[in-house]
């Protein structure tokens, strides 16, 4: 009797250790992102493969491939799809949406609102979350793909830095820094929102010696007109020095 329940005790050690092992490969092969960055699929995916991991715990009459092939496939199918969006921005889009604009320049944009399907009482609960009690302080929201909201105060709202002392270029354009290239993709509506051109855009990258769009990995432009570039050179060069 005894020696059949020290059986069924180390059998059920077992089931943890292997099922406890297969989660940490499952998670670190997923990504290491914290819950505020999941999209609603990421935290989906993990909610699944946290309960099939449960299963053979609880029904000791399920054997451990009931738990452990649906999670091995769950697994490559979320790292595929990772995958897809790092190299397909159109992929991307579809699969997890694009920032919602919901404050542009001091103004609510309902048509945002309603397309994330977000009102009012949303956006306040959010703003105090970031410690913004009055929304007329605020110049730029953006509701992220994650659901986080971020938040752009005015420039007489913002807390003092020893930059606000120094001699400051006049602003080119009114708003957010304007992303250019998005993995070698140029942005046009952000361009013609902001009353650029592509060719007023390759004229910049050709002061860097770029011919061609696509070998820029990113490129941004702050409102003073300074801009970020990144190659795609560079930035798997930066890739490999992390490794």
């Amino acid at each position: 009797m005894g020696n059949g329940t020290d059986i069924g005790f180390w059998a059920l050690v077992m089931r943890v250790l292997i099922i406890y092992l297969l989660l940490l490969v499952s998670m670190r092969i997923m990504g290491k992102r914290e819950i505020g960055q999941l999209s609603n699929l990421d935290f989906v995916v993990a909610i699944v493969v946290a309960e099939l991991a449960t299963l053979p715990l609880t029904d000791r009459n399920l054997t451990l491939l009931h738990s452990i092939v649906p999670m091995l496939i769950l697994t490559v199918l979320q790292v595929s799809v990772s995958m897809l969006c790092l190299k397909s921005n159109k992929f991307r889009r579809i699969l997890y949406g694009k920032p919602n604009l919901l404050i542009a320049a001091g103004k609510l944009q309902m048509r945002e609102m309603r397309k994330a399907r977000y009102n009012i009482d949303d956006l306040m609960s959010q703003l105090r979350q970031k410690d913004v009690f009055d929304i007329a302080e605020v110049d730029y929201a953006v509701l992220e793909t994650s659901g986080e909201l971020t938040v752009l105060l005015r420039s007489d709202k913002k807390p003092a830095t020893k930059g606000d002392f120094a001699f400051k270029e006049p602003a080119v354009f009114k708003g957010m820094p304007l992303t250019l290239i998005d993995d070698g993709e140029v942005n046009m509506r952000g361009l013609r929102d902001n009353h650029l051109t592509k060719q007023w855009l390759m004229e910049q990258l050709k002061q860097k010696n770029i011919t061609n769009p696509r070998d820029v990995f990113f490129a941004s432009i702050s409102n003073d007109g300074t801009i970020y570039l990144m190659t795609r050179i560079e930035a798997l060069e930066t890739q490999e020095t992390m490794h």
